[in-house]
């Protein structure tokens, strides 16, 4: 396998180009717009290839080539897993493939890794044709407005903890999002409340992230402000529009039809958070939320608990509830160890299902006597 040098790049492009199509980031970094990296087997007639973004990684061509594989596995233990990372701010390790057929692959290559990878269903979105007149659907008491240098120099140290995370992370600092980036935003009172951002551009081509302050969603607010950022850049010169969303993310979805994309593929990746307690947390909901696997659930956040040093309230409240669906006695234990971290939510804990059997127990009873 052979690390290929940025003058090089041009060799691996045509093993890349099927992936390339519904990935941005990968031609960002094909043509140096981005930093990454790029591994292949022949620089001269390549077959298998890798490639790493500062948001994820790649795996293209063939699956079965053992010794890419091998020394790939190798390359990985010395650099992405042991702190030589393109994006050192990146919590996570993430692989996006070109076939399915790769995932036997991808499991003997992170054989030696600590943990199994996070499973999730995507789905990619193209922009099609605008569907809203976003002037129209902004509800009242809110502007929208460009997400330039003067507005993030405004918001100072106001400015949402999301954002400054995706810059950090897809932009790595400031000046490169001003530069190359771009983004609208929703506000309210003067305070930014929704947002719509690149993650990476390169000539024509595009992806987009939205997001929405807890406080303020369900109020249209994601449409109006994609709609204006697509409207806007469309108009900038902008051709190819990518949404990437999780399968059950119902509104992001949702948005992304609203204002004017349309399905392109599913598909899955594969995760792997650098930090174990978060890793074996994400996989726990993955086990309860998507593939509603209670027992599985239970021993992820179980392992999650027990190698964290403070726990957070969410992770014994969720293993609480995967243990009442098991009609375990214990799930009383965690949900007093969640009310001691911090949990408040107490009308969702009246109405869940699971803890029905719960509420007939004296332990509930207690339960509700040491809270408010």
């Amino acid at each position: 396998m052979i690390r290929l040098n940025p003058e090089q790049f041009s060799k691996a492009t045509p093993l890349f180009a099927g992936i390339a199509e519904w990935n941005v980031y990968v031609t960002a970094v094909l043509q140096q717009k981005s930093p990454g990296r790029v591994y292949v087997d022949n620089p001269d007639a390549p077959r298998s290839g890798f490639l790493v973004s500062l948001d994820r990684n790649y795996l293209v061509g063939d699956p079965n080539n053992h010794g890419f594989n091998t020394a790939l596995s190798e390359e990985l233990a010395n650099t992405l897993l042991a702190g030589d990372r393109v994006n050192p701010a990146n919590p996570e390790l993430a692989f996006n493939l070109d076939s399915p057929n790769w995932e036997p692959a991808l499991a003997e290559i992170l054989a030696d890794w600590r943990w199994p990878p996070i499973w999730d269903s995507k789905q990619h979105y193209r922009f099609d044709q605008l569907q809203v007149d976003w002037h129209k659907i902004l509800p009242t008491g809110y502007t929208i407005t460009q997400l330039d240098i003067a507005l993030l120099a405004e918001q100072g140290l106001t400015l949402p903890k999301h954002i400054i995370d995706s810059i950090r992370i897809g932009w790595q600092n400031e000046a490169n999002f001003v530069e190359n980036g771009f983004g609208f935003a929703a506000l309210h009172h003067n305070e930014m409340v929704c947002w719509c951002m690149a993650d990476v551009t390169v000539g024509d081509r595009c992806e987009i992230g939205i997001e929405t302050i807890a406080a303020h969603r369900r109020r249209g607010l994601a449409t109006a402000v994609t709609a204006a950022t697509v409207e806007h850049y469309s108009q900038a010169g902008y051709r190819h529009f990518s949404w990437h969303c999780a399968a059950s993310n119902k509104a992001s979805i949702n948005t992304a039809q609203k204002v004017g994309f349309v399905l392109e593929r599913p598909y899955n990746d594969y995760t792997f958070h650098y930090d174990e307690p978060r890793h074996y947390a994400e996989l726990g909901r993955l086990y309860f939320f998507e593939a509603q696997l209670y027992e599985e659930a239970a021993d992820m956040l179980e392992i999650a608990i027990e190698v964290d040093d403070a726990p957070p309230a969410y992770v014994y409240f969720l293993a609480a509830r995967a243990l009442a669906h098991l009609e375990e006695p214990v799930a009383i234990e965690y949900l007093q160890e969640a009310i001691a971290t911090g949990f408040k939510d107490w009308e969702l804990l009246r109405t869940l299902p699971e803890f029905a059997p719960y509420r007939q127990k004296p332990g509930w009873a207690n339960l509700w006597a040491a809270t408010p």
